[in-house]
Formats: C-alpha cells, sequence, structure tokens
C-alpha cells in the first residue's frame, strides 16, 4: 500500500496532511498518536473506508483485512456467546444471502485455536475478563482469513500480564502466519518494542515515519517536543 501526497480530511479539517509512505509485505506498523491525532482516520483510509482529499491511496490487488476494533466498541447487551461473535464475521465474509455452513463452524474454531481460547467458544462475551475479550476480538478479525491485520488500541485497560500476553499474541501471528499487520495504540513503549516501522501522529496534520533501525531518544524528542530518554532494559526499549 502506497500513500503518495494523501491529505486525509473531515470537511475542511486536514487530520493527516500529505502523507507520503509505503506498507510492505509483512510489515509491523506500530501507529502512536493521542487522542484527536488521526489515528483511526489513517485506520479507515487504509481500509479504503475515505478517500484522501488530495493525492493517493494505492492498494495492491488482493488485500484481505482482518480488522480488530476496540472491545469497549462491542454491545454486550445481550447474551452473545464467544462462537456467535466471531460467527458474526464470518457472516459478513460470506453475504446477507448466503448462510453460514460447517465450513464456517470449522473456520471459526480455528480462529479460536490460534487466539488461544477454544474453550470459551460456548462463553458469554459479557462475562469474560478484559484479555479474553480481545482474544475473542482477534480471532473474530482471524475468521476474515485476512493476509493485512489491523488493531486498534488492544491493550487498552489491560493490566501488565495481558498487555504482554496479547502484544506476544499479534507478534506470533504476524512471524508465523506471514500478517501484514498495522497496530494503532496511544502507548509508545509498546508499540516500539513490537514493531519493525513506526508512524507517529502529533495532531494539527503532522506526522513522522521511522524505521525501529533509526530510533533514538533525540529523534523522540523532536517529533513529540519535549525531551525524552531512550533506554534498552533486560532487551526492551523504554522511553522516559
Amino acid at each position: 500500500m502506497e500513500f503518495k501526497g494523501a491529505s486525509l480530511c473531515y470537511g475542511r479539517r486536514t487530520v493527516v496532511g500529505n502523507l507520503n509512505f509505503d506498507i510492505h509485505d509483512n510489515d509491523f506498523l506500530g501507529v502512536v498518536g493521542p487522542n484527536g491525532s488521526g489515528k483511526t482516520t489513517f485506520l479507515r483510509a487504509v481500509m479504503g473506508l475515505i478517500k484522501p482529499k488530495s493525492g493517493k491511496v494505492i492498494t495492491a490487488p488482493g488485500l484481505r483485512f482482518g480488522y480488530c476494533m476496540q472491545r469497549q466498541f462491542i454491545d454486550t447487551l445481550f447474551p452473545f456467546t464467544v462462537f456467535d461473535i466471531v460467527m458474526m464475521a464470518r457472516a459478513s465474509v460470506k453475504g446477507s444471502f448466503r448462510p453460514t455452513d460447517e465450513s464456517d463452524r470449522r473456520k471459526v474454531f480455528e480462529s479460536l485455536e490460534i487466539a488461544g481460547i477454544p474453550e470459551l467458544a460456548s462463553s458469554a462475551f459479557r462475562d469474560l475478563s478484559g484479555g479474553q475479550k480481545q482474544r475473542v476480538l482477534i480471532a473474530r478479525a482471524l475468521s476474515f482469513e485476512p493476509n493485512f491485520l489491523i488493531l486498534d488500541e488492544p491493550t487498552t485497560d489491560l493490566d501488565v500480564k495481558g498487555e504482554r500476553e496479547i502484544l506476544k499474541l499479534i507478534s506470533s501471528l504476524h512471524s508465523e502466519k506471514a500478517l501484514t499487520v498495522v497496530l494503532v495504540s496511544h502507548e509508545l513503549n509498546e508499540v516500539i518494542n513490537f514493531s519493525d516501522k513506526f508512524l507517529f501522529l502529533t495532531g494539527q496534520g503532522r506526522w513522522w515515519t521511522i524505521s525501529k533501525e533509526d530510533l533514538s531518544a533525540s529523534i523522540l524528542s523532536d517529533i513529540f517536543g519535549v525531551k525524552m530518554d531512550l533506554k534498552k532494559i533486560d532487551g526492551k526499549y523504554v522511553t522516559a
């Protein structure tokens, strides 16, 4: 996917301006920025849900997106089971007028297995822990049989253990399934440790792209406009 001078706007307001960069096959792109900086707008452009006001977004043929939404957006008023949540995605793949069948059931259970929660298939989604819910939504994204996985704030409100487990699962999907991954977060530390390239959005249309090899405290300080430290402790990057 190639962004060529793409300006992403809502009305007259430019959210991300003149974006020029590529997402290559099997990239792991981390997208970081505060609320209102354009992270969701960028995701919508990636998935083709909005068009740039100027410039182009050129997409390779054959992309299949698996979108893992923020779990807070799932309605839990109804007693949907884990199986139901994932099967809904299979129904959308097949279309409104084609009923799901045994092959869809197999794909649901295969996705739950990959996400590490096959035993939760008959459990009520609303009764699960935050980490379990996130795994369900990852399974739901996988049931689309994607080659491009998009995750929107997948570790929000998780404890340290849950956050680490979800990020390890995403990392294994990237490496073992050869998925292109876009991970959106406002948590800088989690993104820089798992992604191999970064898109930093700081609001007012501004953006920066950088590879992991070029990451440094001085560059982060320039991007965020405050003095920042970047250290490696026990093999993990830590910012302050």
